[in-house]
């Protein structure tokens, strides 16, 4: 073993030029891959947390009276259970608001402001104002900017919200958030309790209860325990986006696909190196052979070479990507506001995404090496002596 990593440091030692460029190559296609995918994973936690900055991480609802009567019971309840941070009353239903001759659809949700400032973070999407009753005691409303944008409405603005229920209440706009999820920010009304409560005739119940978890990704489990113990409609945010979290997943997976081709090819040119090398070598190989080596050995030498430039390539590659995420986080990309949600490239990464590519970058490496070792494993040291 001694011998075989001897022969193999000095052949590439003697080549060193090559060897670096081969080093290189592989560095380039781990550090790519390294990177984007830390990019996508920032990507990925920035669209989640805008998901659960507006929506519940669980709801609990009655699928059969579309409401929950005794509420305030079953939200001390649910606070007990294990993972459950907060537990909050809320209101949902379809209507329309209307100013002057634009009108259109909305999701209206009742909220407690008093429990939802301290416990929710879709606070902080808030741009300007609150949720608070204006001086009058006109009923406030907080819209979307997408959706203001729509209206033409801004603060301070009297609007009409109507309900499917054949009620109606004129509100005033005291306050404007940016969820950054357009669907979000175009089709929800954020109104008081009580409001909610009237508008769609509820006689002060509730249509469910929005959970709040200490770890989201735990949601299913909880979800499990709660409907074991209730017989209510329970639902988890990852089911709610479920189609969303699927193209994350399958997003992710492609890009893990296609930039692994870059490292592909740059194994083919360790493996191109190494046949063109024991077509030069086989004469030095031959009279390896003929003093004792078997062929075995002499296929671990090439492979021991190839691994070699592999494992350097990686660990470099795994040290640029490092050095390229942590400076993308630190000093990141910004991007104009007008046109995305975001200002700036986020960046998050992950332990696992550098393992299982190092992991992937050796065994495709490793494969590379099979042919060139196959040829020197058949090589004739008696034909080859005999030629020369």
């Amino acid at each position: 073993m001694q011998l075989l990593w001897f022969l193999a440091a000095s052949h590439l030692r003697a080549r060193w030029r090559q060897t670096l460029m081969l080093m290189a190559s592989v560095a380039v296609g781990v550090a790519i891959l390294t990177t984007a995918l830390s990019l996508t994973n920032g990507f990925e936690a920035d669209l989640i947390g805008r998901i659960l900055g507006t929506t519940p991480h669980i709801s609990v609802t009655n699928a059969l009276t579309g409401r929950v009567g005794d509420f305030e019971a079953l939200q001390k309840d649910l606070a007990q259970v294990e993972g459950v941070k907060t537990s909050l009353p809320y209101v949902a239903g379809q209507g329309l608001v209307a100013r002057g001759g634009q009108a259109t659809g909305v999701l209206v949700r009742g909220i407690d402001p008093a429990q939802e400032a301290n416990n929710f973070d879709w606070t902080r999407y808030v741009l300007v104002g609150d949720l608070e009753t204006v001086a009058g005691g006109a009923t406030p409303v907080m819209l979307g900017n997408e959706l203001a944008k729509k209206l033409g409405a801004g603060m301070g603005d009297r609007l009409k919200l109507v309900t499917g229920n054949s009620t109606s209440q004129d509100v005033v706009v005291t306050g404007i958030y940016q969820a950054g999820l357009y669907e979000y920010d175009s089709h929800i009304a954020f109104v008081t309790l009580e409001t909610a409560q009237k508008l769609f005739k509820l006689d002060g119940a509730v249509t469910g209860i929005a959970l709040r978890l200490d770890d989201v990704f735990a949601a299913p489990a909880i979800a499990r325990t709660i409907q074991d113990r209730h017989a209510y409609h329970v639902r988890t945010w990852t089911a709610q986006n479920q189609s969303l979290m699927g193209a994350l997943a399958i997003e992710k997976r492609v890009i893990f696909l296609v930039i692994m081709f870059i490292i592909v090819v740059a194994t083919m040119g360790i493996a191109n190196t190494l046949a063109m090398w024991v077509l030069e070598r086989n004469r030095e190989l031959s009279l390896v052979r003929a003093v004792g080596a078997t062929g075995r050995q002499i296929g671990a030498l090439v492979v021991t070479e190839g691994m070699i430039v592999a494992g350097g390539g990686v660990a470099m590659g795994l040290l640029a990507g490092i050095a390229l995420s942590l400076g993308l986080a630190t000093f990141p990309i910004s991007l104009p506001s007008d046109v995305y949600y975001i200002d700036s490239l986020p960046v998050v990464m992950q332990a696992g995404d550098f393992f299982w590519t190092a992991i992937a970058a050796i065994v495709i490496s490793l494969l590379a090496c099979i042919l060139p070792a196959r040829r020197a494993i058949l090589l004739d040291p008696i034909e080859v002596i005999r030629r020369t």
